[in-house]
């Protein structure tokens, strides 16, 4: 049993929210238990001529850490968050125009990528921009004994042998992205792959269902009704 009483294959409560930086075009938070991310979506919105590009919108990340400055490790992130929402975003239908993509740790217990991907696809959603599919994440690890754990926590990643973190497209239903650090076999990268797209399966309906949640909201509607 876990520490905080899951099943090996379980997420941890999940919360979301939108609407949240009133400056922003659209923005999102999300949390797996205490870890916390706050996305914000800026544009499209005109950019200098020679940052512009001809055929599509120009995605720009940028990652913050819950406290103190930023590292390599943040850094990383960026690069991963824009690599996967650039096959994610319609970008296309926005030449010559840039779409700033802002994640700030609010709280950091263990699978921060995962909750930074999630959140930005809520705000992403939030923003209204177009997108060829639903792109969710989640994380787990392989502790010392071969065994896999989902979503790990801070206290649990310390007895981690590796960790693995995988990016989900709903539409081919493939990954989109994946990060994986530490010692592993194929069969425990295997075994990380179907735990882990179990998990997207759920988070994709709980992003869907805050959306809708939202969008009843504002029209005074309610969608689940016939």
């Amino acid at each position: 049993m876990r520490p905080d009483k899951r099943n090996t294959n379980d997420i941890r409560v999940t919360h979301t929210a939108l609407g949240q930086l009133h400056r922003a075009d659209g923005s999102g938070r999300y949390q797996f238990g205490d870890s916390s991310v706050l996305c914000g979506i800026y544009g499209p919105a005109a950019i200098g001529l020679r940052d512009e590009k001809l055929d599509r919108a120009v995605i720009e990340v940028s990652f913050s850490a819950a406290h103190g400055k930023s590292t390599t490790r943040e850094r990383l992130h960026e690069r991963l968050l824009r690599s996967t929402f650039e096959t994610a975003i319609l970008s296309a239908l926005h030449p010559r125009t840039g779409i700033r993509i802002t994640c700030q740790t609010l709280c950091d217990d263990g699978a921060v990528l995962a909750t930074s991907i999630n959140a930005t696809m809520l705000a992403l959603m939030d923003a209204g921009i177009p997108l060829r599919s639903v792109i969710t994440a989640v994380s787990c690890m392989v502790d010392k004994e071969g065994e896999v754990f989902l979503d790990p926590t801070a206290l649990e990643l310390k007895e981690a042998q590796s960790t693995h973190t995988f990016a989900f497209d709903n539409v081919s239903g493939g990954v989109v992205s994946c990060e994986s650090t530490g010692v592993f076999t194929e069969e425990e990268y295997e075994s990380c792959y179907d735990i882990c797209k179990q998990g997207s399966d759920a988070i994709e309906r709980f992003l869907r269902h805050a959306l809708q949640k939202k969008l009843e909201k504002q029209s005074g509607l309610d969608f689940g009704k016939s």
